[in-house]
């Protein structure tokens, strides 16, 4: 199997957001996501695109750094026992930061690939629905993405976050039998 950068992290990126509406392990979750991330974000910077990941930058405080914010704690702690090979030593992991490293992974995905696989849009807009808050009011193109995840998401925000997480199941599976949507040119395929 030849595999490409840009195909291991939408594989990882749909097998994180499958796992995520599937009520998946949250471990395994945050590291595809993150995992596909780092790849997103370097081919994004590479291609000058405006993404996400860059505005984040412009608003961290001076001398941090985003990727320190997406290692630490957790994703270097998954991956790494060098530094600290207790076997019970811990680290939190908050299900907001699950959700918050999912989204920079899918908006820095599309705004790279001008698009995205089925699973990418869902969650792109099902995290606009459930978080509307975190949508600038002065952007009319973010205002435009919420005003479209409020009609796929009616009522979203007064469910619990596993009714949230259950009517995004919902969505996904039938935004995947939808053949418009399939066929339309910004859909990449899934796995």
């Amino acid at each position: 199997m030849i595999v490409t950068k840009i195909d291991a992290a939408r594989r990882q990126l749909i097998t994180a957001i499958r796992l995520f509406f599937d009520g998946g392990d949250p471990v395994s979750v945050y590291s595809l996501a993150s995992n596909a991330w780092e790849v997103i974000d370097v081919l994004a910077t590479s291609a000058g695109i405006d993404s996400f990941s860059k505005q984040a930058r412009e608003n961290l405080p001076a001398g941090h750094k985003l990727k320190h914010y997406v290692n630490q704690p957790c994703r270097n702690f998954f991956k790494h026992a060098d530094q600290d090979p207790n076997p019970d030593s811990s680290v939190e992991l908050r299900e907001a930061n699950v959700s918050a490293i999912l989204f920079l992974a899918v908006e820095d995905y599309i705004r790279l690939r001008q698009g995205g696989p089925v699973e990418a849009q869902v969650f792109q807009a099902w995290f606009i629905a459930v978080f509307p808050d975190k949508v600038s009011e002065d952007d009319p193109v973010a205002q435009s993405k919420l005003d479209i995840a409020k009609l796929a998401f009616p009522g979203i925000a007064t469910l619990s976050g596993s009714g949230q997480i259950a009517m995004g199941r919902q969505v996904l599976e039938a935004a995947r039998q939808d053949a418009d949507l399939s066929a339309d040119p910004k859909t990449e395929p899934s796995l």
